[in-house]
């Protein structure tokens, strides 16, 4: 084991290109339309995603088509970036950033279609948050933002989270299960699914774990970061206190770039150990992806998802994965569900746009129900500024 510590510390820190463990903001300085320098010098930055997909769900009986909806695997959202004048080396941010509820997709089901309209529901709120940063000193965050955990689960260097991640079923949580007999269950795809992703406790609704916190993120020393935060959720009236830490780690070795996180999270009686890796060699574009997580006295799952990247075309990179997700008694004791997905993703660099797809296949298994297996189909746009 110190023989591999040693060797992760010989190795220089990954290059600031694509990198996974970046706490900055969404969206950097730019010199366009985004940006706006006040008369004081400082600078204001917008930005925001738009990512609506066409959705089919397929219960083993009855197939239905949903359209446009939100895509939950990446809510759309707005916000803006205030650099705050800094003072000697500590860099002040504010920033507040809010999703847009245009029907989305975790939400709808054959009994709840749902509407078309856009609105802002109190849990839209994803940022609210002062970010205060020091070369030497890390950056500290107060407010409503990211605990430390959050995407703990999620690190990808497949460029396909569009379409697929390792909640695999948070893009159909609410559709019902079909019973064998073809009538409808009384639980939810989300209930059997989780990727135990930090404080993301299981939850249909449930989108990062984000809550009103105080959050430390240390300096990168040779790829490793330690960050731990203490937080409430304050969105909701059964909220609980939250304290979560991560280590992670990324580095470049030679033609290969790897990324690696574990977190453990702690809220009332509920402890959460989760992590992710995923590893990409650069010439060939081959990438391999791998999550794990367990509830004490609850469930556990395990993902895999190995995926290629290629620049077939000037418009830009074509990615394209496939992936396997279980996960045991995460619903009740000897609860199961399985599924197996096809993503496609197609970037246009030009236009900062993506068009992606993607098939998912579920198997669900419980003590004393019989469940039909599912199939869902996705297609949709992402677009970034």
């Amino acid at each position: 084991m110190s023989g591999l510590v040693l060797a992760a510390l010989a190795i220089g820190p990954a290059s600031a290109r694509d990198r996974i463990f970046d706490i900055s903001t969404f969206s950097e300085d730019t010199e366009d339309w985004r940006t706006l320098r006040l008369f004081t010098g400082q600078t204001i930055t917008f930005y925001g995603l738009i990512s609506p997909i066409v959705l089919n769900y397929d219960d083993g009986l009855v197939s239905r088509t949903y359209a446009p909806v939100g895509n939950s695997n990446k809510t759309s959202r707005l916000g803006f970036r205030w650099r705050i004048r800094s003072f000697g080396d500590w860099s002040p941010i504010a920033r507040v950033e809010i999703g847009l509820s245009a029907r989305p997709s975790k939400e709808v089901s054959l009994l709840e279609p749902g509407t078309n309209t856009w609105s802002i529901k109190d849990g839209d709120l994803r940022k609210l948050e002062i970010i205060v940063k020091h070369p030497k000193y890390g950056a500290f965050s107060f407010g409503q933002g990211s605990m430390a955990t959050h995407g703990i689960t999620e690190v990808d260097y497949s460029k396909t989270d569009s379409a697929s991640k390792s909640n695999v079923g948070r893009i159909v949580a609410s559709q019902i299960l079909r019973n064998s007999d073809g009538t409808l269950a009384s639980a939810e795809v989300g209930a059997f699914i989780d990727n135990f992703d930090g404080s993301n406790i299981t939850g249909t609704y449930s989108d990062g774990s984000r809550k009103m916190r105080l959050r430390y993120d240390s300096p990168a020393y040779r790829g490793f970061a330690l960050s731990v935060a203490l937080g409430n959720e304050v969105l909701r009236d059964d909220a609980e206190a939250n304290a979560d830490a991560a280590l992670t780690y990324e580095a470049d070795f030679g033609d290969y770039k790897l990324a690696t996180g574990l977190g453990y999270s702690w809220q009332s009686d509920t402890r959460i150990l989760s992590g992710s890796a995923s590893v990409l060699h650069e010439p060939t574009g081959f990438n391999l992806t791998a999550a794990m997580g367990h509830e004490r006295g609850g469930g556990n799952f395990v993902y895999l998802k190995a995926g290629v990247l290629r620049s077939q075309w000037k418009m830009g990179e074509t990615a394209l994965a496939l992936d396997y997700y279980r996960g045991d008694n995460i619903y009740t004791g000897g609860s199961m569900a399985a599924s197996y997905g096809l993503s496609f993703v197609q970037f246009f660099d030009r236009l900062n746009l993506q068009g992606y797809a993607l098939v998912r296949s579920f198997d669900f298994k419980q003590p004393g129900a019989s469940y039909e297996n599912s199939l869902a189909v996705m297609t949709g746009l992402r677009w970034e500024f």
